[in-house]
Formats: C-alpha cells, structure tokens, sequence
C-alpha cells in the first residue's frame, strides 16, 4: 500500500504517488467516510542521521452527518502534511506526538497508518448541513428543515419559577 523502499532513500529523494481506495481496509473503525479514494502525494528525503521526512499533500471528499439534521454532507480535505520518522530508542517516550517511530531493521517503511491518522486529524470533526439547520424534533424526530411536527413543547419545571410569583410595588 503506502511504503518507502528505504533503500532508494539513501541515494535521492523519493516520491509516492498513490490512491487509497475509499473502501479500503484502513479506513474501518474509523467514523470517517470517505467519497473518492484518497490521493497520496508525498516526498521523502533523509535527515539527519537516522531520520526520514515525507513532506506533501493528501486530498480527499469525506462525508459526515450534519450534526443537527443528520443528513449526509460532504467535505473537502486539503492539506499538506509533514510525516518524521526516526529511530526508536529504549524509551519510545523520547520520541514526541509529532514524531511516528522508525523500524530498526528492513527495507521498507509502511507509511499507512500515519497517512490514515493525518486525514482523521484533518477532517471536519462536527459538520452542519447549513448555517440556519433547525435540526430534529426532539420529541418525535421530524426533520424541521422538511416539515413542522404538532408537538407541543413542555416547560420543565424550574426552581426559580417560584420568583415568577413574587410582586414588586
């Protein structure tokens, strides 16, 4: 899927060019949707001693829930991003949250799941279908964007209502 031959890094620069399919593996249990496969344009070049940098861009269509409304809306994710890789020590807590950890051995390096993370970060947590969405009834579930519902709204109780009682003269 989404690797780096490492051994092509150390001679030149190295890019990735791909599509993830929307219904490919990677994307399950995650609550995102994807529209159209995600496209992959990445540039690796080793830094430092041990270090990898993918700099690029990924592109994508997601589709959430309108959270008042819940009707399907779609959104454009682009982005570039900025993926370090380095070695892992004995303490993988020296590396820090913007630092992915780096295999010791191989030739290969899997990029998918720091790739899958970016677009999950990027995409829009909360999305309204527009500004002025009404949402749902909350008594009977009716779209109030489509239809007005007969349900009658019911004030609760309120321990202040007893100052509604009280005459100033």
């Amino acid at each position: 899927m989404l690797k780096l031959n490492l051994a092509a890094l150390d001679r030149e620069e190295v890019e990735i060019h791909e599509q993830v399919a929307a219904d490919d593996p990677m994307w399950e249990g995650s609550d995102v949707r994807l529209v159209e496969p995600l496209q992959v344009d990445l540039t690796a070049r080793s830094v430092g001693d041990d270090g990898v940098l993918l700099r690029g861009r990924i592109q994508a269509t997601v589709e959430r829930e309108c959270r008042r409304c819940l009707t399907a809306v779609r959104q454009p994710v682009d982005d570039t991003v900025d993926l370090f890789f380095a070695p892992i020590g004995e303490d993988e807590d020296e590396l820090g949250g913007e630092v992915y950890p780096l295999p010791a051995r191989g030739q290969e390096l899997d990029v998918t799941e720091a790739v899958r993370e970016q677009l999950l970060l990027r995409a829009p947590q909360y999305v309204v279908c527009e500004e002025e969405c009404r949402g749902l009834c909350p008594r009977c579930g009716t779209n109030l964007n489509e239809t007005a519902c007969d349900c009658v709204s019911e004030v609760a109780p309120s321990p202040w209502d007893a100052l509604k009682q009280v005459k100033f003269d």
